[in-house]
């Protein structure tokens, strides 16, 4: 016990040993974090016993650990304010790790500071990582491999890269979206994909293709860029020029879709009439369009959930309950498709 102004102050420490676990497992145990009920109750017994007072500040340091995770994002800084996505599955991210008593710490890989990137993440003092964007190629894999931390993905890992991952089934909702579409009568299918080096678009891909090779057809376009309304903007242009006959048109995100959209609307091309249109996330974006917007939904809030147990599990037992949980997609049926 501390003494603090006169006072004997009863620590975490001392709830941990009158249990007769570790001080990280009381902790736990307390802020209702990962922890059996008997072990829960025990801690509980204890605290009563030594009229123990949480202390909030403290509990962010217990056992000798920093108990910070860092949320590592490989992306330009203003790509994060921009994309709807991640700003939303980091909230929902921020949200599950603080119910288990873990600080999220937001690191930003830029592509072109890569030795800032490297330095600010071994002084995050942080215990394990959560990947929410990754771009293949960049030397960011390299440094998390050096960083040598407990490490789990939102989003297939690169190749050889073993780390646990969350997900969602990319192919099935590529595959639903491509389905649809040819149920509606289109023939003339364009795609506009998301970046061609991350496995997400890859997957989401293939699966579209799927779809409308069991009907003996295949994309009249693909044109591929970032995530954002401007690649749909671009995109769409091309398509129209280029393949007037488009009758539909399968986007990997909702902003990619607003784009396309938009251009459709310009070209006194009605929407779903002339042009079907289906996206991907169903983020608030899909619901205020006009027309509303057909799409894929993520549950953002299972996969932050996901994530947070897997690293919590590994931190407090050593090992890792799962190596990854991948998480059906749901077809939204609204005005565009």
């Amino acid at each position: 016990m501390e003494q603090q102004e006169g006072k004997t102050v009863v620590t975490i420490r001392d709830v941990a040993q009158r249990a007769g676990v570790a001080v990280s497992t009381a902790s736990r145990a307390l802020s209702g974090g990962s922890a059996s009920e008997a072990t829960r109750r025990k801690v509980q017994e204890a605290a009563e016993a030594l009229h123990f007072v949480p202390n909030p500040a403290a509990r962010r340091l217990t056992g000798g650990h920093s108990n910070v995770v860092a949320l590592v994002v490989d992306e330009p800084t203003d790509f994060l304010f921009r994309d709807d996505f991640l700003a939303g599955i980091l909230g929902q991210l921020s949200m599950s790790l603080a119910r288990e008593n873990l600080l999220p710490f937001l690191i930003l890989a830029e592509p072109d500071n890569a030795k800032g990137f490297e330095q600010l993440l071994h002084r995050s003092g942080a215990e394990g990582v959560v990947v929410a964007s990754f771009h293949e190629g960049r030397k960011f894999a390299d440094m998390l491999k050096r960083f040598d931390k407990p490490t789990v993905f939102i989003g297939s890992p690169p190749k050889g890269f073993k780390c646990p991952y969350v997900d969602v089934d990319n192919y099935d909702g590529g595959y639903q979206a491509g389905k649809l579409l040819v149920e509606r009568g289109c023939r003339h299918i364009a795609l506009i994909e998301g970046p061609r080096d991350m496995p997400t678009p890859k997957e989401r891909t293939a699966g579209f293709r799927a779809a409308l090779k069991e009907q003996g057809l295949e994309p009249i376009a693909s044109y591929a860029g970032s995530y954002e309304m401007d690649n749909g903007l671009k995109s769409m242009e091309r398509i129209i020029a280029e393949y007037p006959q488009v009758d539909g048109v399968f986007a990997h995100s909702d902003k990619i879709a607003a784009g396309a959209l938009h251009v459709l609307d310009r070209f006194d091309k009605q929407v779903p009439q002339d042009v079907a249109v289906v996206g991907f996330d169903d983020l608030q974006a899909a619901r205020l369009l006009n027309p509303q917007l057909t799409t894929l939904a993520q549950p953002l809030d299972d996969m932050a959930e996901a994530a947070t147990r897997m690293l919590a599990h590994r931190l407090e037992n050593g090992t890792w309950r799962v190596s990854f949980q991948r998480f059906p997609v749901r077809l939204v049926r609204r005005e565009s498709a």
